[in-house]
């Protein structure tokens, strides 16, 4: 909603307007007005959903510019503040439905009871609407039951022509036209291990899904951005054509900064409607056999023509793991692998076989060794690393080093404490700083993953939890011992994000910072 505080008085409406935590109430915009001309002219521009008007703007009680205001917007709700009520005054405010009236001076918990009324009351209003136009189901699924006819089109679940396929959007209430050009992006992860094992599978998607619907979005329209098992599809319409890679480079941006998730995005041609499924396949199809991922942003034009050519891994691979030197194996992985790539003989098919001759050598290995091979199946690290290897060259590269690391016993008690406190010390001692693994990568010397799952295996959490737990608690030292600002507070807890900060803090300690150094003074 948005609030306009109209009040002849500036100290009391910057006081009411910076005292009450507005968003509790659904109010996410606030503004002010200290003269009844002004008050209209804001009107005009801002189209308020809720207006506090003192009765004092003006000499009639401000009753000329409430029947104005309910003159041009119905649904706004009125709240006044004034001297004692009288009669006659009460008979014209029932008239305009203003039900909420409060007595000078006011008092912040009355103010908030009829807050809580008025938002009961808009929700409710909502509701009746949504009933009265597609029934209960239909409100509270309506979003799902759309989402879930776009994945259907993109799944040729949905049979026939163009005619058949705008009749059953018409069903949904889907924005489809048979006769309209469409375009589709599809989203998948880089790193999807580290993206997974922070935020969880179904959230990290998720997070991404709302990321790419705020940057996609046109004013005024709800995006079209759905999930595929573990994928992000957004389709776009004609009028959003313009700019697509540049909105897919900020999209990667923000999923970067905000979730230390690394996306690559694949653009389609132009498309109608029939040809949904088929595109999907295509791009899918691209992105499993796009190994390298050398481009963030890439457009796909047609199906992707590769040899499929068997690969056969050189004989002295078998010889590197006896030596002092047996991380030497994920480069000759790595030379081996990216020529291949870049000549287009590199498919999902024939890189799920190396992956199975790579297996078979360190089988073969831990043997000699009398090592228990199915170890490398139940050490639950190492199989996410499997499972995921063949989505990249860096995944591969990263599954043979776990497993390199498992079998040659690099995780000794003594090591890991002196990882954790090297990187416990550097989190402590560069909180304002922008810490990213790569950079604790190196001061452990260390490869990232590695490090990570060191860490989590030593402290029972993340070093991205950890990050936060450090920050948080930082913060907290900050609004019991000193009188800096909220704000000032967020950037020497590491945060140039002032919404994120306050998001993280809620969520750590159930208050806003507000909130927090309130209850303790």
């Amino acid at each position: 909603m948005k609030l306009f505080i109209v009040n002849l008085e500036i100290k009391e409406a910057r006081k009411l307007k910076n005292t009450i935590e507005w968003e509790t109430y659904g109010v996410e915009q606030v503004f002010t007005a200290y003269s009844e001309e002004k008050a209209r002219e804001l009107s005009e521009r801002v189209k308020p959903d809720l207006v506090i008007c003192d009765t004092g703007i003006a000499a009639d009680g401000g009753l000329g510019f409430l029947e104005w205001l309910r003159g041009r917007y119905s649904l706004v709700e009125l709240i006044l503040i004034g001297d004692r009520l009288n009669q006659s005054s009460f008979r014209t405010w029932l008239r305009l439905g203003i039900l909420d009236y409060l007595e000078k001076p006011v008092q912040e918990e009355q103010l908030k009871e009829n807050l809580m009324r008025i938002a009961d009351r808009a929700a409710a209003r909502k509701s009746e609407e949504e009933d009265r136009r597609y029934g209960k189901y239909w409100r509270e699924n309506h979003i799902l039951i759309q989402e879930v006819f776009w994945k259907n089109l993109c799944l040729n679940r949905i049979h026939g022509g163009p005619e058949k396929i705008e009749e059953s959007a018409r069903q949904v209430n889907a924005a489809l036209d048979k006769d309209s050009l469409y375009k589709m992006v599809l989203i998948t992860l880089g790193n999807q291990e580290e993206v997974h094992n922070t935020w969880g599978e179904d959230l990290g998607e998720a997070a991404i899904q709302n990321l790419a619907r705020a940057v996609m979005k046109k004013e005024g329209r709800r995006s079209k951005v759905i999930v595929i098992y573990t994928r992000i599809v957004i389709i776009l319409e004609a009028d959003e054509f313009d700019g697509v890679e540049e909105r897919c480079q900020t999209l990667a941006e923000k999923c970067r900064r905000e979730l230390g998730a690394e996306i690559l995005c694949y653009i389609s041609g132009t498309i109608f409607c029939e040809k949904m499924a088929e595109t999907y396949s295509t791009l899918l199809a691209y992105s499993k056999d796009d190994v390298l991922h050398q481009n963030q942003i890439t457009r796909v034009s047609g199906k992707r023509g590769t040899r499929e050519e068997g690969i056969v891994i050189p004989k002295e691979w078998s010889t590197i793991l006896y030596t002092s030197n047996p991380m030497a194996l994920v480069q000759e992985v790595e030379k081996f692998l990216v020529p291949l790539a870049r000549m287009g003989q590199l498919t999902e098919k024939n890189f799920r076989i190396f992956q199975q001759d790579i297996l078979q050598l360190f089988f073969t290995y831990m043997e000699k060794k009398e090592l228990s091979a199915h170890e490398l199946y139940h050490n639950q690290e190492i199989y996410k690393l499997y499972k995921i290897a063949i989505l990249s060259i860096d995944g591969m590269c990263r599954w043979i080093r776990a497993c390199i690391e498992y079998m040659m016993g690099l995780s000794g008690e003594e090591h890991g404490e002196r990882i954790v406190l090297q990187v416990k010390n550097y989190i402590r001692d560069n909180l304002k700083q922008d810490i990213t693994m790569k950079e604790i990568a190196r001061i452990t010397h260390l490869n990232p993953d590695y490090t990570t799952r060191l860490f989590k295996r030593k402290t029972g959490m993340t070093v991205k939890k950890y990050l936060v737990r450090a920050r948080m608690e930082y913060a907290k030292k900050l609004l019991l011992t000193t009188e800096l600002s909220v704000s000032e507070i967020a950037v020497e807890s590491g945060y140039d994000n002032f919404s994120y900060f306050i998001k993280n803090f809620r969520k750590y300690y159930e208050m806003t910072p507000n909130q927090f150094r309130k209850s303790c003074f």
